[in-house]
């Protein structure tokens, strides 16, 4: 794909995917069909065993889309402490923003 074609916006990422002398660990969030953030953890290993007696453990986290948006401000409120970095953020990420100047 050319460097500026629009391309079509992300609906899952991995967070993390480690693998180590520990056992594996994922993290990992999407945007399911009906628009609630799903976020989904997957551990095995000794580190497992040893902090939940299990070899391995999932867990599923979802958040309502009327509860994203809340989720998102908060982040971003968290994140960024000004436009000038969070477009740069924008732009790295290759995420379509329109401005405007008044």
């Amino acid at each position: 794909m050319p460097p500026d074609a629009p391309r079509a916006p992300v609906r899952d990422l991995a967070l993390k995917d480690g693998f180590g002398d520990s056992g594996t660990s994922y993290l990992g969030a999407e945007i399911s069909a009906a628009g609630a953030l799903v976020i989904s953890a997957a551990d095995a290993g000794p580190l497992c065993e040893a902090m939940r007696g299990d070899l391995d453990a999932e867990t599923w986290l979802t958040i309502t889309p009327a509860w994203k948006d809340e989720l998102l401000l908060r982040l971003l409120a968290d994140r960024f402490s000004g436009l000038d970095e969070l477009v740069r953020y924008l732009e790295e990420r290759g995420i379509p923003v329109a401005a405007r100047t008044a």
